[in-house]
């Protein structure tokens, strides 16, 4: 096993093929970390992975060009909770200088799944490293900031590979073979704020792989090549900056020399060559506030169907109301999303209204209205510019919004509740609807 860790450990993950290393991952110990898989690990809430493309095929499943004239995974589409991606780059030094894979381009754009289209950081050799060299890094830079609001505000896709299997006892575990980077952000471009990082790698992980569960707030652990994409989620509130517009990536050597935040080692594969280091695919912003014309469902339709009033999917709701509730207007929704039924509290009837709300939407004005008559729609509650729902005009609710993702990193998409107890000045309302308004 010592040659093949060893060979491994030479190799870069180009050259691993879908069945070769998964047969080598059985040394793997048992023992795993609180942090989350490598891929499909919605329910962590640590650091949940964000699929790169959702659809028919399931989450995580990439489109990708099968060299036949088709696709894999036909029907997805890259995931429209991302709302930029990074659009340039400086500072971009690879520190093996080796050529394959130097093209910094490749980081910027919409994420694509494939294990080849990368920018390598490139692997410190252990002359290097004694040298004292500097590791691989590039910034990435956004044309809109990238907002602190509820969950996860960005992702870093890195070509990670990973393999799934079973141990002895029935569960299901994997490691991954990825290479780690730290992650600092900054508003300006020139001050730079360092996420904390956690590493529980010990070193000794099967074949020069790591377990994913093992690591937090370091890119890389996600896999993202053979078909699978999924993203590494990074929480501004974890830094203190209310908004960035850089992102930087500084590769971490997996000798164990450099250190997580609480000074214990990172081990991942080391030493690679070819596209030795960590390999960056995109970078994807979830929280920028976003504007109705530039939503960009919106710009994936026919222009004759864009305008707010629209209904290309045919399914009754508008495209500004897709925009307020984060539906898709290409996507038949089956169900309304206002929700209301009448729920027992001690000893009266309590309406309980419930519907979805996205906060990136600034540019709406969003009211809930009520009426005793149906011809007449007072407003009883308000969300302006994105923020939370508050009663209006002295009425007594009891409102409360949590994220409304099945993704426990996703929480700009939030769930509104609001409960309308029967008395003055709503004694008995007929029917609640929502209305949404944005500035001339």
């Amino acid at each position: 096993m010592s040659f093949l860790r060893s060979f491994l450990r030479g190799l870069t993950r180009k050259e691993l093929v879908p069945g070769f290393l998964p047969g080598l991952l059985m040394v793997a110990p048992l023992a795993a970390g609180p942090y989350s898989r490598g891929i499909d690990d919605p329910q962590n809430a640590h650091d949940a992975p964000v699929p790169g493309f959702i659809g028919p095929h399931g989450d995580g499943k990439a489109r990708l060009d099968n060299g036949q004239g088709g696709f894999e995974n036909p029907g997805n589409f890259v995931n429209p909770l991302f709302f930029g991606w990074g659009s340039s780059w400086s500072g971009y030094l690879r520190s093996d200088q080796q050529s394959p894979y130097s093209d910094p381009t490749c980081a910027l754009g919409k994420v694509t799944g494939d294990n080849m289209d990368v920018l390598a950081l490139g692997d410190l050799s252990s002359s290097q490293l004694a040298n004292g060299d500097p590791p691989g890094t590039i910034t990435i830079t956004f044309d809109q900031p990238i907002l602190d609001l509820h969950g996860a505000d960005f992702a870093v896709f890195e070509n990670g590979f990973y393999s799934e299997y079973t141990l002895p006892d029935g569960s299901v575990s994997g490691q991954i073979f990825g290479e780690l980077t730290y992650v600092e952000v900054s508003s300006d471009g020139i001050t730079f704020v360092r996420f904390p990082s956690t590493s529980l790698t010990d070193g000794s992980g099967g074949a020069g792989t790591i377990d994913p569960t093992d690591v937090h707030n370091l890119t890389g652990k996600h896999g993202n090549a053979y078909g699978q994409s999924w993203g590494t989620p990074f929480d501004l509130a974890e830094t203190g900056l209310a908004s960035i517009s850089h992102v930087r990536l500084v590769d971490i050597p997996g000798d164990g020399s450099f250190l997580d935040s609480r000074g214990e080692p990172i081990h991942d594969p080391w030493h690679t060559f070819g596209s030795g280091g960590a390999d960056i695919e995109a970078v994807g912003a979830i929280s920028t506030a976003m504007s109705f014309p530039d939503w960009p469902p919106l710009q994936q339709l026919p222009a004759a169907q864009r305008g707010p009033c629209k209904d290309p999917d045919n399914d009754g709701r508008c495209n500004l109301a897709e925009y307020a509730f984060a539906t898709l207007p290409s996507e038949p929704d089956d169900s309304p999303p206002l929700q209301v039924r009448n729920v027992r509290e001690e000893n009266r009837i309590v309406t309980e209204l419930v519907f979805p709300r996205d906060q990136r939407a600034t540019d709406l004005t969003c009211e809930l209205c009520a009426t005793g008559d149906l011809s007449s729609w007072t407003p009883v509650a308000r969300s302006i510019a994105g923020a939370p729902f508050v009663a209006v005009d002295g009425y007594q609710l009891d409102i409360s919004e949590t994220s409304a993702s099945g993704n426990r990193s996703i929480g700009v998409i939030r769930e509104v509740r609001i409960r309308v107890s029967p008395g003055p000045p709503l004694p008995n309302p007929a029917a609640f609807r929502i209305r949404f308004s944005r500035p001339p």
